[in-house]
């Protein structure tokens, strides 16, 4: 039951690092950097994005409903994408500096941690 809560609060942890880390990067930190760095911190925040956004499809509904049985096939085929986006953004977001760079590395080590830990 307590793993259960520490996936959540670390799924609903993740978009707050998220916003934190664009914002951040879209006011002071875009304008420095050069053009490919900046495309590397845009991939990582797509990529992150993308990864809490399907983490999120999966878990809403389960949260909502414990009766609802999600495939099989699509938790095996989300957490082997999710796994890999998470060690990708890990590595992609050392092209930030100062605060976005800690935000995104922290949001990406708590998709790769903490889901899903609940259910393992």
């Amino acid at each position: 039951m307590w793993l259960i809560i520490a996936e959540q609060a670390g799924l609903a942890c993740v978009p707050v690092l998220l916003i934190l880390a664009w914002t951040g990067w879209t006011r002071k930190l875009r304008a420095e950097l050069p053009p490919w760095r900046n495309a590397l911190c845009l991939v990582a925040l797509l990529l992150l994005s993308l990864n809490w956004v399907g983490a999120a499809f999966i878990e809403v509904p389960l949260s909502l409903n414990p009766r609802i049985s999600q495939p099989q096939g699509l938790n095996e085929a989300m957490l082997t994408l999710s796994h890999a986006f998470s060690f990708l953004v890990i590595g992609l977001a050392f092209a930030f500096r100062r605060a976005p760079r800690i935000q995104a590395v922290l949001a990406g080590l708590l998709m790769l941690f903490c889901w899903p830990v609940g259910y393992a």
